[in-house]
């Protein structure tokens, strides 16, 4: 849900919210591309609209952007 709540926020569209799930999967742009059934550069323009919007500066920040509010249990031990 908090997910959702960020990717209406930045204002994507169906497709880049689905580009943008498949990026913080680990997927390359070549398998969203696949099962997409697009092609890879609609891909990366895709992504890098995905990153300009959320003011971010590539995957490696989108997937940080999520992580860093989350709590990790701790460890016992």
């Amino acid at each position: 849900a908090a997910i959702d709540r960020e990717f209406a926020r930045w204002s994507l569209t169906d497709a880049e919210r689905d580009v943008a799930l498949a990026l913080l999967k680990g997927l390359s742009h070549k398998e969203i591309a696949n099962g997409r059934r697009t092609s890879e550069g609609t891909v990366r323009q895709q992504a890098l609209a995905i990153y300009r919007k959320a003011g971010l500066g590539g995957r490696s920040n989108l997937a940080a952007f999520f992580l860093e509010g989350l709590r990790l249990p701790r460890r016992s031990g």
